[in-house]
């Protein structure tokens, strides 16, 4: 993908299976006008009901795609939301396309709970380890607008 375009991404299970599109579009045009956004959903969710017809070999109705998700996808960042944990809500933009398999993320401890506590601390900085989450189908699950989600490991 060129820095200059952005791929669009539209996808549900067809059959059991993943399926979706990619659709390329001029960043410029995204990230500018609402109009070029909205035609750009629309013609994803388009070609995506026209791949599943095809797959299916069913006419499949035009309004079960109209409320599908479109995503943008950046060629030099990803967006990351931390579902639960110490980390919960907090969104991070990472400088890659793909999203990485594990994230350390630092926990913040006051000043004074570590100038009070009776032990010393293992050490002067503390990480949670955050994975993707899995939704249905073991798929990697992504937020309403496109942010891959993660969770915290076990300790």
């Amino acid at each position: 993908m060129a820095p200059n375009t952005v791929n669009l991404r539209c996808q549900t299970i067809i059959d059991g299976q993943l399926g979706y599109v990619l659709l390329p579009v001029t960043r410029h045009l995204w990230e500018t006008s609402e109009d070029a956004r909205e035609d750009a959903r629309r013609r994803a969710r388009d070609e995506l009901r026209h791949r599943a017809v095809k797959q299916t070999g069913r006419d499949l109705p035009a309004a079960d795609f109209d409320t599908l998700p479109v995503w943008a996808e950046y060629p030099d960042r990803c967006e990351v939301e931390c579902v639960g944990g110490p980390a919960d809500g907090k969104r991070i933009t990472l400088a890659s396309a793909e999203p990485p398999p594990a994230i350390n993320i630092p926990l913040e401890e006051s000043l004074l709970d570590l100038l009070t506590a009776h032990t010393p601390p293992e050490s002067a900085l503390n990480m949670v380890t955050y994975v993707p989450l899995r939704g249905a189908g073991g798929f990697l699950s992504r937020a309403a607008d496109g942010a891959w989600r993660y969770t915290p490991t076990a300790a």
